[in-house]
């Protein structure tokens, strides 16, 4: 429904007219029937860490309509947030239906994460970490490993099985670890981590700031999406998931501002409400500005597009190891090395701040 909904789209632009009538249907939904479902991935996570906060089955539904609607409308989001909240939500209605303690209903709620993960990206080793990861940053839940891992392999088998196909993508061979390329790719990864700190302010500024001059939710899911209406006018290169746009970027054939104009219309678009997820945006930004970059630095267009991808993601989610695993899985083991040094140091230089609120931190 996603493909074809992005198809749609793209064929027939005045669609994006829609986008603010169908943000103000979804928050009549969510506010009707969602009770606290608006929260979104950050219930599944408060979850996770021991909260008693309910988490309502509606939410699955919920979450999967508003994300189609919105790429058919031409909103700039992604789509890891709806994968993570179904999977939680399965689980969580597994941990109620066999009566699990609280330690099993954690397990089922990172096994349903990994599973969600898993199922949109193609990357089941991802899906496994990223979910052990997220929710508690430097510790990790060794008991929820075996049953993440399965869930995973399940949930991705099952979309292979339906027909579903993920994006794969070839870049260089191995690039020299020698001094001048370790510093070039260190500038790199703090580019990055600088990114996906602007990121999340921008988010959160725009929310702040669409909740401070439009009072009424209904009003203010409005006027997000007007704005953004207009913005796209003349220009569908950056709706929905721009799967184009990261393509190119692994060519260098990208406008310089690509990440910016991405960023800010990305940030926008949640800040102002829509559904869907931040990953796949994230995998534009950090690739499109890792091509960019590769122009200054003498590198090799698919090479910094490719770290890129990883580093902005590992700085917004907080969640470096499964961005590792990302690299790992969508570009096997060339540059693995170039690939951690990113992902750590961008975790460090994005701040304790990331796209999740709930997340927990451990020094």
């Amino acid at each position: 429904l996603l493909e074809k909904a992005i198809d749609l789209n793209l064929a027939y632009k005045s669609l994006i007219f829609v986008l603010p009538f169908s943000g103000m249907f979804m928050t009549y939904l969510y506010s009707k029937y969602g009770g606290n479902s608006q929260k979104g991935n950050n219930i599944i996570i408060e979850n996770i860490n021991g909260s008693k906060e309910k988490i309502e089955f509606i939410m699955a539904p919920l979450v999967f309509l508003g994300t189609i609607l919105t790429h058919l409308f031409g909103g700039s989001v992604g789509r890891e947030g709806t994968g993570v909240q179904i999977g939680g939500t399965i689980g969580n209605s597994l941990a109620k239906a066999l009566k699990s303690s609280e330690e099993e209903k954690k397990v089922l709620l990172i096994s349903g994460v990994a599973a969600g993960f898993s199922s949109v990206f193609g990357t089941p080793l991802t899906g496994t970490i990223f979910a052990l990861e997220i929710a508690n940053i430097g510790r990790l839940s060794y008991n929820s490993m075996l049953p993440a891992i399965v869930s995973a392999l399940v949930g991705n088998s099952v979309v292979k099985f339906l027909g579903v196909k993920h994006s794969h993508y070839k870049i260089p061979a191995q690039e020299a670890v020698d001094i001048i390329n370790v510093l070039k790719v260190i500038a790199l990864a703090i580019c990055f981590g600088l990114i996906s700190r602007l990121f999340v302010y921008m988010t959160h500024w725009f929310n702040e700031k669409l909740i401070k001059y439009c009072k009424n939710k209904y009003l203010k899911i409005f006027v997000g999406g007007t704005v953004i209406a207009t913005l796209f006018l003349r220009n569908n290169l950056y709706n929905n998931l721009s799967l184009g746009l990261l393509n190119d970027a692994f060519y260098g054939k990208v406008p310089i501002l690509a990440f910016i104009i991405k960023l800010i219309l990305t940030a926008l678009c949640l800040g102002a409400g829509y559904q869907g997820g931040e990953v796949t945006p994230l995998f534009v930004i950090g690739a499109t500005l890792g091509a960019t970059l590769s122009h200054i630095l003498g590198l090799p267009f698919a090479f910094c597009a490719a770290l890129g991808l990883v580093g902005v993601f590992s700085g917004a989610t907080n969640s470096p190891i499964a961005c590792f695993m990302m690299y790992l899985e969508l570009f096997r083991a060339n540059n693995i090395v170039f690939a951690m040094l990113v992902c750590i140091i961008s975790f460090f230089i994005s701040g304790h701040k990331g796209i999740y609120k709930a997340q927990l931190w451990n020094e």
